[in-house]
């Protein structure tokens, strides 16, 4: 007999992006204490249209997971994506990621974001990080 696959949110948060050249994290996720993590969960990212005064031609935004034992992890456990600022216009989003959570994540997780090339101030634009099961 199949699983079902219910697509529910769990701990849906907006993240202000970070301020010029800076970084900034999602909350944490606590996948909680058993062994078993990455197969049963997917995250889900998306960063909205960011203009060229946001991300100027060349300059990027790198969207990393992150992964530690204890709560506010910095450790960079899989890249997620780099959104790049390109013709005068920004990206033009806005852009979704889906990424299967690793099987080997410890307990909690959080999205990275972080701006680098000399980026304009992006903490007014907020993306959205939710777990899927």
């Amino acid at each position: 007999m199949g699983r079902s696959i219910i697509d529910n949110d769990l701990n849906e948060t907006d993240v202000a992006l970070p301020t010029a050249d800076g970084t900034s994290y999602s909350a944490d996720i606590d996948l909680g204490a058993d062994p078993y993590k990455g197969e049963n969960y997917e995250l889900l990212v998306t960063v909205p249209d960011l203009t060229v005064t946001h991300l100027p031609n060349s300059d990027t935004l790198t969207i990393n997971l992150v992964s530690g034992a204890a709560a506010t992890p910095t450790t960079v456990k899989q890249s997620i994506a780099t959104l790049t600022g390109a013709g005068g216009v920004g990206t033009s989003g806005p852009d979704t990621f889906r990424v299967r959570v690793p099987s080997d994540v410890e307990r909690y997780i959080r999205v990275q974001f972080v701006a680098a090339g000399g980026t304009g101030d992006m903490s007014a634009v907020d993306a959205t990080v939710g777990l899927r099961f």
